[in-house]
């Protein structure tokens, strides 16, 4: 009953705002059709654009529809194409910033505004993965999240587990002095005195 009172619900937000249409998947066919359709949607994107550089967020979820439209908003700024899908259910984003690699300075525009997109979620409350993991690509943006103190203690278990660094070097935490994007006055997860809520989305 409290699945069928929410699925009531989102269909008439849905419905408020302006879908064309609203399928409840209601019985197996209708099930499988909208996975069909979720396992393709990357699949798709090769219509779109010959390349895309996917991200990886989570973020509030009350925050999700200014996050939406600030991700349209960095595209539009740098001149770049995006096609976002989520998990609506915990504020997992993949905004998937479309070009084609063959065009000349398309890659600086790209990382940078990659780069927007990933301060953008730590600003509101969020974080930098929320499953694909941190790796090289995400790695010297930690200390947005993350203060010098609280990577150290991190950098100490991985040396108890490996001491002489031969798993994975250099990916997930960053060498101390290296970390390009260390900003004054950020501790935690979001600027310093600024409560996620009061982070402004504007601009």
């Amino acid at each position: 009953e409290e699945a069928d009172w929410g699925a009531e619900v989102c269909r008439a937000r849905f419905a408020e705002s302006g879908a064309l249409s609203v399928v409840l998947a209601a019985t197996t066919t209708n099930r499988d059709r909208l996975w069909q359709m979720r396992k393709r949607a990357r699949g798709a994107l090769g219509r779109l654009a010959p390349n895309y550089y996917v991200h990886d967020i989570t973020v509030p979820r009350h925050t999700l529809p200014a996050v939406l439209a600030h991700v349209e908003a960095i595209g539009r700024k740098y001149g770049l194409r995006l096609a976002t899908y989520l998990h609506a259910g915990d504020g997992n984003l993949h905004p998937n910033i479309l070009f084609d690699a063959r065009e000349p300075g398309v890659f600086e525009r790209v990382l940078a505004a990659g780069a927007e997109i990933l301060r953008l979620a730590v600003q509101v409350g969020g974080t930098l993965s929320g499953e694909h993991g941190i790796g090289l690509e995400k790695r010297d943006y930690l200390s947005l999240v993350f203060d010098e103190a609280d990577l150290e203690a991190m950098r100490k278990v991985r040396r108890a587990f490996d001491p002489a660094g031969r798993f994975n070097p250099d990916k997930v935490l960053p060498q101390p002095g290296i970390c390009r994007e260390v900003r004054p006055g950020v501790k935690g997860r979001v600027p310093e005195g600024k409560p996620a809520a009061q982070v402004s989305l504007e601009g």
